[in-house]
């Protein structure tokens, strides 16, 4: 498959001091292997990476890259720390990405602190304390809902019941929702945290259904994300009258798979759409089939959005090690990364000093049919324009 237009690699012109010094090596902590608990970010995220180099001739900024992947535990922060030591002991990583849960993206964010290398989270939405060397590339839990709450309040109802999952990412998500209601006469009438990864799914939907605002905001993902859209079809809210909100992961294209029909009419936020307006997006989407197919179907495989974050994390790095000439040293690269503004497949991005965040679109999308053998697909509404998350 051709590379995408705008994504080939910037400023490739000849980066001989890169070449000099050897591969840049990089470490990336995720799950992805079909044991690990929330594997489907990791697989998604790899998949994505490996494309990524494929197209650009293994090269970052112009320089040769590996990429040394190791499994993120969710449940042991120990086994974490071993592998994270792995990535700098052994293989020798001048780099760090990955992060799919928040206690994995803080340690990657302080062992970058420490050890004064650059780190990438390509998925962590909660926000970690700040550090000079590490940057938040994924979208994160103020830029999903924070303009879905401004959306929501504007386009939909003003009362909403907020249900999350008990953990940073959906605290963060709650409370940012509620800011953006606020801001155009909303506001929340209750919330429950919910207990991430062992909810009991039916009591949560009644507790929805026992009381009287009908429009929901949820922040959950993977197999909790499914969890509850499947308890609620079978309590059938939807015919009760009640509407679904969250952020992107809600209705993920693995979780699409699973509850199917059940999710129709979901609507969420996130900075990409498989119809999204960036010049590249279709190049990507048309790269991405002919690269995978899906495990159950066989049909052409779809970019997701956990896909897309690790696809804009690479076009950071690429971008900021071409004007460094390929030097990944932080004293070289933070700069470089700061200053650093490119074309996504969803728009323009571009990495904001202060607070080491992306600014990015973001898109109000909702789940529809689609064609083409891909069954559900989160489709866009509506587009809010270069969100900036204020920081912590």
């Amino acid at each position: 498959a051709p590379a995408p237009a705008a994504t080939a690699a910037p400023a490739s012109a000849t980066v001989a001091a890169a070449a000099d010094a050897g591969p840049l090596v990089i470490g990336v902590l995720l799950p992805y292997t079909e044991s690990a608990i929330d594997g489907d970010i990791g697989a998604s995220q790899r998949r994505a990476a490996d494309l990524y180099l494929k197209l650009h001739g293994g090269k970052l900024g112009g320089r040769d890259a590996r990429l040394v992947w190791n499994d993120e535990s969710a449940l042991d922060p120990a086994t974490n720390q071993v592998r994270v030591k792995q990535f700098l002991d052994k293989d020798h990583a001048q780099l760090l990405l990955g992060g799919a849960g928040g206690a994995a993206a803080q340690l990657l964010r302080d062992t970058a602190e420490a050890q004064k290398l650059v780190y990438l989270d390509t998925n962590s939405t909660a926000r970690f304390s700040k550090s000079a060397y590490a940057f938040h590339v994924a979208p994160t839990a103020w830029q999903l809902s924070e303009p879905l709450g401004e959306w929501a309040a504007k386009n939909r109802a003003k009362e909403f019941y907020a249900a999350y999952a008990d953990e940073a990412s959906g605290a963060e998500a709650a409370a940012a929702f509620a800011e953006g209601l606020a801001k155009n006469g909303g506001r929340l009438t209750a919330k429950a945290a919910v207990p991430a990864k062992s909810a009991d799914w039916t009591k949560v939907v009644a507790a929805i259904k026992a009381q009287p605002t009908k429009d929901v905001f949820a922040a959950f993902y993977t197999e909790d994300a499914a969890g509850l859209i499947g308890a609620w079809s079978n309590a059938d809210l939807r015919g009760a009258g009640y509407r679904l909100y969250g952020p992107g992961s809600l209705a993920d294209y693995e979780v699409l798979k699973v509850t199917k029909e059940a999710a129709l009419g979901t609507v969420t936020s996130y900075p990409w759409s498989v119809d999204a307006a960036g010049t590249d997006n279709s190049s990507l989407i048309n790269a991405f089939k002919g690269a995978y197919k899906d495990e159950d179907t066989g049909q052409p495989l779809v970019p997701d959005g956990y896909a897309v974050e690790m696809w804009d994390a690479l076009l950071a790095l690429d971008t900021a090690l071409a004007v460094t000439k390929g030097d990944a040293t932080a004293a070289a690269l933070v700069p470089a990364l700061e200053g650093a503004s490119f074309m996504t497949p969803a728009g323009p991005a571009a990495v904001d000093k202060a607070t080491h965040t992306l600014v990015t679109d973001v898109y109000i999308r909702e789940v529809r049919t689609s064609g083409g053998g891909n069954g559900l697909l989160s489709v866009s509404t509506d587009r809010v324009s270069a969100v900036r998350d204020p920081g912590n």
